[in-house]
């Protein structure tokens, strides 16, 4: 061990450093503790630790995790100074690896630390904004296969729209959102299935997030950030097959490996294979995916990570189904269609062929103790073609109507730059923070495509029409179009800076705002000449502050937050001829809550309360003009969060949570006003997850897993003239394994009870009903 001393004029000292295997490796979920007190801290992914606000004296530090031997060492705490302690632990990474699986003691459901959540390194009960972090390791725990079911372990966060596009589009706080940012950067403009084989943790963070984040790809409601799994220095590997219900047959590899002697050059790559069926008569989707990582470590302070991402997929198109009509014959819900939900009515050979190709580079580059660089570059790639559809039921007759598209191209094209500054030095005795960054944002589409109502069936009973409905019937009736070829260019500069002080060491304040300027070339539409339609540009103000008061320092906080998010609103014209300029529209919260941390990292979670305004909402100037835009339109959405990851007793994970939104129509429409938004989801849900895995015994390594998620009744279509809603819902999945250093064997069964339910927004999508999936992994 080795210890020495950095200047910091504090009243109280700090304890900080780095602990690592005897193979060099990060020792992740080690927990320190200051013996005779109870102070402590939990290693974080990286190696790293610290402990604030400790008062002078001789104390002994203690390393320590259920499994191994503990470690000690006498040390000497300086007021005004920071004590940086270097750890290297007496077992190889294999070894920590071995006793982390089986000791159970450590809670890896959670990470108390994120680089990306506001763009600088920042604890959890430090950061004034509310976020949940899905873990690898939880991913691993319930054998997810699909990204969407990830999201379902985020309280207030339901899948509302599953297809091909951003992992789902999902609601969160009563606004719709869906998963565009891949380490804290633009990563996905195309329409491939997601697929959850590199990610290290999945981030969603809470509320309108533009003074960070802009408005391009986020939402009023919060964002989904994927943090990406990155090499290390040791020889490691997995290799998995998965097989279950509905075709459902699944392979994926994790390889790391040092590239060059002095692990210099580091190379990482997770790969796979999805193939999935459906309950349904038709139905499918199959997609090989390859993520290649790799890091290169210039010199000590300058580290250059290089990604790629690329997907191939073929699949039948998602499955939607809007009802219309339904107020007039008492058909409210599902239930109430003479519809066969086994039926597809699209087969298999009406296939779309999405593909994406992305590259991600990114430098870190230390200039001192106090600054440091980050420059990422981005440059995304997404096309598609082919045949998809979606269904509209008019529910007094039971007639089917079915839409299909044909796409001979749609080509999507983005690049993102960003570089940022961050600083962290003292201002006297309080800690400064400051981040200040640029950024510019490219995205252009280009399109061929056709649309055509092919037919109208009797749902209930479709006759011979059924199978009407073929490739080759769909490309004769769509040959001679008319096709659709457009382009269109947007691009957005940014500027934004932030700083976190610490007034105190207890109690520190973050303000934040951002710029944008976002410059729309317009639509070039090929009939009327390529002449660009509807360009205009915006300029947007996104102000953000926060208040975080630690009660018990470092383990409980209490927080207050306001926010803002923004819509950009290109000019419209109106009938009279003349041409509206709008703002953008704006989104205000307020919330207030509390963190915490205790018993050495067992029990952690968040409680709050959120006010969200949102004002500025394009709408139709009725009754007055009703053929007339104008903007003054509004809309209100409040609630409360809670969320709760425990490890109450050894090899025994708990993670739970609740969230209830109210949301509602102000002023936009007089059929929708004083209603909740159909986007809105349902008002009450709840999320749980419990896993225990014996620590030790013959069966050391078996484990169990239990849980599901709640809804309540979710309307939507819900006006003065129209209601029709999806009932609330119960499902359970449970799972068995048996996992050991080198291999590991998990069984799982999702929607245990075989619940028949479903999800939507203003659509109505039937769920998958019980499916029981195995999963082998070979270690190595």
């Amino acid at each position: 061990m080795i210890a020495q001393y950095a200047n910091a004029q504090q009243p109280f000292g700090s304890i900080k450093g780095t602990v690592k295997t005897s193979d060099g490796k990060p020792g992740e979920s080690v927990t320190i503790t200051i013996q005779g007190t109870t102070r402590g801290t939990t290693v974080d992914q990286n190696g790293d630790f610290q402990l604030n606000r400790i008062k002078p004296g001789n104390y002994t530090l203690v390393t320590s995790l259920i499994g191994l031997s503990p470690q000690k060492q006498q040390i000497t705490v300086k007021t005004g100074e920071t004590l940086t302690v270097d750890i290297i632990l007496s077992e190889s990474s294999q070894r920590l690896q071995e006793v982390v699986i089986t000791s159970g003691k450590v809670n890896k459901f959670t990470k108390q630390q994120s680089e990306t959540v506001a763009k600088m390194p920042l604890l959890n009960l430090e950061n004034p904004q509310v976020y949940t972090t899905v873990t690898k390791e939880l991913l691993q725990d319930q054998l997810t296969v699909r990204y969407s079911d990830a999201l379902k372990n985020v309280p207030g966060v339901i899948m509302q729209l599953e297809n091909n596009n951003a992992g789902s589009t999902v609601t969160s706080r009563g606004f719709s959102t869906q998963s565009y940012l891949r380490n804290g950067v633009p990563g996905d403009v195309s329409s491939v299935t997601f697929d959850p084989i590199n990610i290290e943790t999945i981030e969603a963070i809470k509320g309108p997030s533009g003074a960070l984040y802009g408005s391009s790809l986020i939402s009023f409601g919060g964002l989904f950030n994927r943090v990406t799994k990155k090499p290390f220095d040791t020889f490691k590997g997995e290799i998995a097959y998965t097989g279950g219900g509905f075709g459902l047959s699944r392979f994926t590899a994790d390889i790391n490996t040092p590239l060059n002697a002095d692990k210099t050059l580091l190379f990482r790559l997770n790969t796979g294979g999805h193939h999935e069926g459906s309950y349904q008569d038709a139905g499918f989707s199959s997609y090989v995916s390859v993520a290649p990582s790799l890091t290169y470590k210039i010199d000590d302070n300058t580290t250059l990570n290089i990604d790629g991402e690329y997907t191939n997929q073929k699949a039948n198109n998602f499955y939607r189904i809007f009802v219309d009509g339904s107020y007039a014959t008492g058909a409210h819900s599902p239930k109430d269609l003479n519809f066969d939900w086994n039926k597809r009515f699209i087969g298999d050979d009406i296939t779309i062929r999405p593909k994406q190709a992305n590259l991600f580079a990114q430098l870190d580059h230390k200039f001192s103790k106090q600054w440091s660089s980050r420059t990422n570059l981005s440059f995304l790639s997404g096309t598609e073609d082919g045949m998809s559809g979606y269904m509209v039921m008019t529910a007094h007759n039971d007639s089917l109507t079915r839409n299909m598209s044909y796409e001979n191209y749609y080509n999507s094209y983005a690049t993102d730059i960003q570089q940022n500054f961050n600083g962290d030095f003292h201002i006297g005795s309080m800690r400064n923070r400051l981040l200040t960054g640029l950024e510019f944002f490219s995205l252009s589409n280009r399109s061929n495509s056709t649309f055509t109502t092919f037919d109208k069936l009797n749902a209930a009973n479709p006759g011979a029409a059924y199978t009407d409905l073929t490739a080759p019937a769909l490309l004769s009736r769509v040959q001679t179009g008319p096709f659709s070829v457009s382009s269109s260019l947007q691009n957005t500069y940014s500027a934004y800076i932030q700083d976190v002080l610490n007034i105190t060491d207890n109690f520190l304040a973050m303000a934040s705002i951002r710029w944008d300027y976002f410059d729309n070339k317009g639509v070039k539409d090929a009939s009327a000449g390529n002449i660009p339609d509807g360009a205009f540009h915006q300029s947007a103000f996104s102000p953000k502050f926060g208040l975080v008061y630690q009660v018990v320092p470092e383990k409980v906080s209490l927080f207050a937050n306001y926010m803002n998010g923004f819509q950009n609103n290109s000019p419209g014209k109106q009938p009279d001829g003349t041409i509206s300029s709008f703002k953008p529209s704006q989104a205000n919260q307020w919330e207030a809550g509390a963190k915490f941390n205790v018993l050495g990292d067992k029990l952690s979670g968040s409680i709050s309360y959120y006010d969200i305004k949102v004002k500025d909402i394009l709408r139709s100037d009725y009754p007055a003009r009703p053929d007339f835009t104008v903007q003054d339109g509004s809309q209100y959405s409040k609630g409360v969060e809670f969320q709760l990851i425990s490890n109450p007793l050894r090899g025994f994970n708990v993670i739970a949570g609740y969230a209830y939104n109210s949301s509602q129509y102000k002023k936009v429409d007089p059929t929708l006003d004083g209603f909740r938004p159909g986007s809105a989801g349902p008002a009450n849900l709840a999320n749980l997850w419990l896993s225990y895995r014996l620590p030790e015994g013959s069966l050391k390594g078996f484990g169990l897993g239990f849980g599901g998620n709640y809804a309540s009744k979710n309307a939507v279509i819900n006006d003065s003239e129209d209601l029709f809603v999806l009932p609330s819902y119960t499902t359970l999945n449970a799972s068995l394994s048996y996992e050991k250093s080198r291999y590991g064997i998990t069984c799982k069964v999702d929607n245990l009870t075989d619940k028949k339910y479903w999800v939507g927004w203003v659509t109505t999508i039937p769920q998958m009903p019980a499916r029981v999936s195995i999963s082998g992994t070979i270690k190595f």
